[in-house]
């Protein structure tokens, strides 16, 4: 008998389940190789960047996405849920809470291989508004200091729970206005100062002898000291008083205000410095064709001659600088409203009066590393960068123009998007992740699907940071098994570009 007939007898004088033990155990063995394979190559790369903190991308996310690191609650030492979290002067805040339970914020440091716990801090229920100020949080009438969770003030007149941005007649609630952002009551997250103070006007509560008002407009300090007041009152067809501050980015702390019963034409005839509360009549200008700019405003005036059209520069309190007649009657200073630049260190970049003048002439934007258009007729996205039209790929794998959602991020130089898909009629995906896309090819190279998560926003140019959706179900469970993200418990996931290799 020669060796392979010997082996051969030898395999099929075993009995039936010790055969059967042997296959199993190597199946479990080679599902063990697989799983340990899988944890090697998913396994959180860590951070080692720059750690410059940015709204735009580093070109190096080019490569792909690697996860940095993921954290969970636990890691933390926190228990609950993530209800929101915030960047505020180069750290994290993160808010945590669960039902009937006091809230706790977490200030973390991002710049490490992984995230590090600065402080924490135990709150009362957050109902009221929470703002990210400066180098501080406002959370239920306290003042924190960030770098150090440090209670800096205590606010004696607490914000009211149920305030939005806008003044509303008919129920008669109180409003505020903290610079750009909207307040919505409904959405729990961090609202960004943008202001020296913040303005709340609160309607009259007593009768007529004892308040005469209707509503009492206030300005706070970060530390919740008063800055000023002023009383408003309303007559059958507008305002008595210095007016109503409009909910727009202040211009050298200067917000424009109305004098209007509603919000449906307002009238600006008046500019509020928001550090003193001192107002500064002006000629009355309609609110929609007021642009911000770096040093002031801009808007559009007529002539006697319909076919030319002067460019109007004001200084920030509302004083009128200079009239440029504009060469070109089809020029519109309304083309700069769809417009979103960025600079070269990753900031929002706002144009002077000057800069704004040589764009509507040129087309050009010399002051700005990066900028993004819409088309004036459509509210729908994008669908330019830089001068060049935005390209997508259709479903038969060919070149068209494309037209990208507002949220689009830029790279710094340029040669990136992270966006949702653009715009298309017949997709059927009613949830798309955000993709990264070449520029302005609109080539994907790359989707946040493929680390588990749906969206994400720029913490540092080359450290994305999200809070993934949260599941138990038994698919994401064999997903982590498997070695896939994001495991179950994980609350915040950091992304870096993918390394080569």
């Amino acid at each position: 008998m020669n060796l392979p007939n010997k082996l051969t007898s030898l395999r099929e004088a075993l009995p039936s389940f010790v055969r059967r033990l042997a296959i199993a155990l190597a199946v479990a063995l080679v599902s063990a190789l697989a799983v340990g394979a899988s944890w090697l190559m998913h396994r959180p790369v860590g951070y080692s960047g720059n750690a410059r903190v940015s709204s735009t991308l580093s070109p190096d996310f080019a490569s792909g996405f690697d996860v940095a690191w993921e954290v969970t609650a636990s890691d933390l030492g926190v228990s609950g849920s993530l209800l929101t979290y915030v960047k505020v002067d180069g750290f994290i805040v993160a808010v945590f809470g669960e039902k009937d339970q006091p809230s706790t914020l977490v200030g973390l440091d991002l710049s490490g291989k992984k995230p590090s716990v600065l402080w924490r801090r135990e709150v009362p229920d957050v109902d009221s508004p929470m703002f990210a100020w400066e180098d501080s949080v406002v959370v239920a009438g306290q003042t924190i200091r960030v770098a150090d969770g440090e209670v800096t003030a205590t606010w004696d007149t607490p914000i009211p729970t149920y305030i939005s941005s806008y003044f509303d007649d008919f129920n008669k609630k109180a409003f505020i206005n903290v610079g750009g952002d909207e307040v919505n009551p409904a959405d729990g997250d961090f609202l960004s100062v943008t202001s020296p103070v913040i303005v709340i006007c609160y309607p009259r509560d007593k009768p007529d002898a004892v308040q005469n008002f209707d509503y009492l407009c206030l300005g706070w300090n970060k530390d919740g000291t008063e800055a000023w007041r002023y009383k408003v009152n309303l007559s059958p067809d507008d305002l008595q008083g210095p007016g109503l501050p409009l909910p727009v980015t202040a211009v050298d702390g200067y917000v424009p205000v109305s004098r209007n019963f509603g919000y449906a034409d307002q009238q600006v005839g008046a500019f509020l410095h928001l550090a003193d509360g001192v107002l500064v009549e002006s000629a009355t200008y309609n609110a929609d064709a007021l642009v911000p700019v770096a040093d002031g405003w801009l808007l559009e005036g007529g002539t006697d001659d319909p076919r030319q059209r002067l460019l109007v520069t004001l200084a920030p309190d509302g004083t009128e600088v200079s009239r440029t007649r504009l060469a070109d009657p089809l020029m519109q200073l309304s083309d700069l409203d769809f417009v979103k630049c960025w600079d070269e260190d990753g900031r929002v970049a706002r144009p002077t009066s000057e800069q704004a003048a040589s764009t509507l002439t040129s087309g050009e934007f010399p002051w700005a590393s990066v900028c993004v258009q819409r088309n004036q007729h459509s509210k729908e996205g994008f669908s330019m960068l830089n001068g060049h039209r935005l390209m997508a790929t259709n479903g038969a794998g060919g070149a068209e123009n494309g037209t990208y959602p507002l949220s689009l991020i830029a790279a710094t130089d340029g040669s990136l998007i992270l966006s949702l898909p653009p715009k298309d009629k017949d997709s059927t995906d009613k949830n798309p992740p955000m993709n990264l896309y070449a520029a302005p090819s609109g080539i994907q190279l790359a989707s946040l699907e493929d680390v588990g998560l749906h969206d994400a926003v720029p913490f540092y140019d080359d450290l994305l940071i999200a809070s993934p959706t949260r599941s138990d179900s038994w698919l994401t469970r064999l997903r982590s098994f498997l070695g896939f993200y994001p495991h179950p418990d994980t609350v915040l996931m950091g992304i870096t570009p993918k390394r080569a290799g």
